[in-house]
């Protein structure tokens, strides 16, 4: 999978980065909103880790903005204080994990992700051959000439 990993935290967010490549991933790090979307322009992201206290949007507040641009990218919010009170209502029903992460909570939520959007895309392209198979059927049903 290919995953973006928003940290305002450099060490944070590079060590993350390093352990979902380690795991086989392809992650790219980005300290800023601004680096993201440089990013987004670039590349297509399965899934977005996003610290919740950066400086300018919180994680959810950029989880909310990925969410329109890209529909099918699953945000993530990171952060060491637990979702309780206000935070918990800002989260909302995001995917979240505590810092330190747990690496089998990470390998766990990244597997669950993977085997989501596997299962996605099997059903899409299960879909798209069933109209495809009907259009040639239709047509090689069709008298020629």
């Amino acid at each position: 999978m290919r995953i973006l990993v928003m940290d305002d935290y450099r060490p944070h967010g590079e060590s993350l980065t390093e352990l979902l490549q380690f795991k086989g991933h392809d992650a790219l790090y980005a300290q800023t909103l601004a680096d993201a979307e440089w990013l987004l322009d670039l590349f297509h992201f399965d899934v977005a880790f996003l610290d919740f206290d950066m400086p300018l949007r919180s994680g959810p507040e950029v989880a909310a903005v990925l969410s329109d641009r890209f529909p099918t990218l699953r945000s993530v919010i990171v952060s060491a204080h637990a979702p309780v009170g206000p935070r918990r209502e800002e989260l909302g029903d995001l995917l979240f994990l505590q810092k330190p992460v747990l690496l089998d909570a990470l390998w766990e939520l990244v597997n669950t992700i993977q085997r989501e959007q596997a299962g996605s895309s099997l059903v899409r392209r299960r879909a798209y051959s069933i109209v495809k198979y009907r259009e040639d059927r239709s047509r090689a049903d069709r008298p020629q000439g």
